[in-house]
């Protein structure tokens, strides 16, 4: 009988994978919830695209070296696992597994399955650099070689360092590992960081977000010295909104006062998803976003709703849209479209 999930599949051979969340941030998942996604007990907690993107991290004991498999599962409107695609790929497993001598089972031979199955996921090079520093982390195995000069570039204003030498490795790395005296550092050391390198640090920081007030004091006042335009301005947004200070959420009020354009408004909904939970914040937002072309609108509202936690809240939200305003005919436009 076929093994009706990974996890099941993977428990009956003996194997413990560490689970990544992917998509809108690199986190563990446990495997616990894991296997209730599967089941369908569940929705998964962070969609990203439609989409449950993850990693399956196995640490074979004969080579010590993870073996990484990255999919992407795709979902339905509430964010519950579409099983089709899963279900063929475990038949392929099932079929290309090989037995070890000791009669256990061989990742290495299912691994070229990958290649050939459609929720096979490819993660752009961020990704794939914070998934390595958070596995790095959590087996406890030492960090790249960029990590030392990287610390020695952010924390230390080591000016003999040129940025572009520290790889994206080094920075995920320095932000995974991260203590609250190195936000603190960071913090005195944003003003001087060129652009590129800011940049680059404020996507790591996406993902492992910041937890002292500090540096997000220092983030804000970056945000409020550029213009819209500017390469720093939609990164640092999104350093700001990703952090679970409430501080972020009262910085997020006083943005959602002013005219902000559609980026930013993605931005909110991509990186700052999680202080939306909020009956006056998830008003406002909707009412900037109303303000939108109606696709735009519609791909903003979908994603939002998708997020499990988001749905009820963003629902009840446009509930008291007021009667003939811009967000009352945005919803309206979309029922009369849902009911022909």
């Amino acid at each position: 009988m076929l093994t009706p999930t990974l996890v099941d599949l993977f428990t009956h051979a003996d194997i413990t994978p560490r689970i990544y969340s992917l998509g809108r941030r690199v986190v563990p998942c446990a495997i616990e919830h894991f296997r209730a996604f599967e089941t369908q007990q569940m929705a998964w907690p962070q969609p990203w695209q439609s989409q449950a993107q993850v990693a399956l991290v196995f640490t074979p004991a004969a080579t010590g070296e993870p073996i990484i498999w990255c999919l992407a599962l795709p979902l339905d409107e509430q964010s519950m696992l579409v099983p089709a695609l899963r279900d063929g790929f475990l038949e392929q497993l099932m079929s290309t597994f090989q037995r070890q001598p000791d009669g256990s089972l061989a990742l290495d031979s299912a691994a070229e399955t990958l290649k050939d199955v459609a929720i096979a996921l490819q993660p752009n090079d961020l990704t794939r650099a914070l998934l390595h520093a958070r596995i790095a982390h959590d087996l406890e195995l030492p960090p790249s070689h960029y990590y030392d000069d990287a610390r020695a570039y952010y924390l230390n204003d080591d000016s003999s360092q040129a940025w572009q030498a520290l790889g994206l490795q080094g920075i995920a790395d320095l932000v995974v590992r991260k203590t609250d005296d190195d936000e603190r550092r960071l913090a005195r050391r944003l003003a001087q960081l060129p652009d590129q390198a800011l940049v680059a640090l404020c996507d790591c920081l996406v993902h492992a977000p910041i937890q002292q007030e500090a540096l997000l004091d220092a983030m804000m006042a970056q945000h409020e010295a550029v213009p819209t335009p500017h390469p720093r301005y939609q990164p640092v947004m999104g350093a700001i909104l990703a952090s679970p200070l409430e501080q972020a959420g009262s910085w997020l009020d006083n943005l959602l006062q002013h005219s902000l354009e559609t980026t930013a408004l993605a931005t909110i909904a991509a990186r700052g998803w999680h202080h939306l939970e909020h009956e006056q914040r998830s008003i406002d937002y909707l009412v900037s976003i109303s303000q939108l072309e109606a696709h735009d609108f519609r791909v903003l509202v979908q994603d939002l709703t998708r997020i499990p936690r988001l749905r009820l809240p963003m629902i009840m939200a446009m509930k008291q849209a007021s009667p003939g305003s811009a967000l009352w005919q945005q919803i309206d436009a979309i029922q009369r479209e849902q009911h022909g």
